[in-house]
């Protein structure tokens, strides 16, 4: 079963024994040499480069690459410019969000509510690009903001995303959804270990020092995450159902954003700390960090004595949660998972609740006894 067709991939082989989960392999296959296009450029072409080559939140990989040039050549980034990029990256989350959770679920919906999502989806679309198209405008119309987001909010609730309480709107896709893992105790309750802003010196250090810590990132006796259900706020009380619970996570997620989104056009204020940091790197070095729907987002540039890059580093929240030794691989093993079909779709429903940014495919097999 493979979702996210696109750049690099991920396959997922899971043994089974007696219907438990005794072994799970994730491996990962990412496209080269990304990095290597920024490296001779201007600073201030990395954040357009790589809002284009990214085809998934754009915005946001554009957001902390302009932090990473900005903090390697010591410079702020203003209030307004923040004040734009916090409603950008808002809008992209929700979209994003409920957009990968809708499209990729392994369970096929009715022809009505599948039918209906998708109007509602381009709708979302639709507003989300309205948003960042204005904040990414010369001027600055808190009028359009407004209605767009206005937008954004209706389309998100015609989805299912609760305007209060935790519970997915009725008759809605995300309810449909949410009506096939409420009772599910395939596996055990496991509270995250999240990755989160006091990690990153940690991390934008071994990820200057070690060459592959791109591609398989690590803190000593850590499993972390990053995403929905790492985050604090987004967090309810468990209901019993670990899928239920990182489902829950995500609607919490997007209604937070929607909720931070309004007010933001209602008061111009917002909460920038929680969307994004950066600072300084050893030499002339700079990085970014965004939370972006997948989770935690790091881009670091280090400016030449030509004022061009001479290196970049990209390190994404997938490589977090689907490491080899990763929460996902610990949720997965030692659950009784059946075998077959049925086992696939289990794996299948929790990879997608751990959302990753690129395709994925599930094998299971059998373990043989005598």
């Amino acid at each position: 079963m493979t979702f996210l067709l696109g750049a690099g991939g991920i396959t997922i082989d899971v043994t089974v024994s007696r219907a438990l989960a005794c072994s799970v392999a994730v491996k990962a296959k990412r496209p080269q040499g990304i990095t290597r296009m920024f490296v001779g450029r201007r600073p201030d072409e990395a954040p357009m480069l790589a809002g284009q080559v990214f085809s998934l939140c754009g915005f946001s990989q554009s957001v902390a690459a302009r932090l990473a040039v900005l903090n390697a050549a010591d410079l702020p980034m203003g209030p307004e410019a923040r004040l734009r990029a916090g409603a950008g990256l808002l809008a992209e989350r929700v979209f994003e969000s409920v957009r990968a959770l809708i499209l990729h679920w392994p369970d096929p919906l009715s022809e009505q509510v599948s039918a209906a999502a998708g109007r509602h989806l381009r709708d979302a679309l639709a507003a989300s690009q309205a948003i960042i198209s204005e904040v990414k405008g010369p001027r600055f119309d808190r009028e359009n903001l407004a209605a767009a987001v206005a937008r954004l909010t209706s389309a998100a609730g015609a989805l299912g995303i609760p305007e209060t309480g935790s519970n997915p709107q009725p008759e809605t896709a995300c309810a449909a959804i949410f009506a096939k893992i409420a009772d599910d105790s395939t596996f055990a309750g496991r509270r995250p270990d999240p990755l989160d802003s006091t990690d990153d010196i940690e991390v934008i250090a071994r990820l200057c020092e070690e060459p592959q810590y791109a591609g398989l990132p690590y803190l000593y006796d850590r499993v972390a995450e990053t995403g929905a259900y790492a985050r604090p706020r987004a967090t309810a009380k468990s209901s019993g159902s670990h899928l239920a619970d990182r489902f829950l996570a995500r609607i919490g997620d997007v209604r937070l954003c929607l909720e931070e989104l309004e007010r933001l056009v209602r008061t111009g204020s917002h909460d920038w700390a929680s969307l994004a940091c950066g600072g300084p790197t050893p030499g002339s070095g700079g990085y970014g960090a965004v939370e972006c729907a997948r989770g935690r987002l790091y881009h670091q540039a280090e400016i030449g004595s030509d004022g061009r890059l001479s290196a970049y580093r990209i390190l994404a929240p997938t490589e977090w949660n689907f490491h080899p030794a990763g929460p996902f691989v610990d949720t997965v093993l030692s659950s009784r998972i059946g075998k077959g079909e049925e086992a696939i779709r289990l794996v299948s429903r929790l990879a997608v609740l751990f959302d990753p940014c690129v395709a994925f495919e599930v094998g299971v097999r059998e373990v043989s006894h005598a």
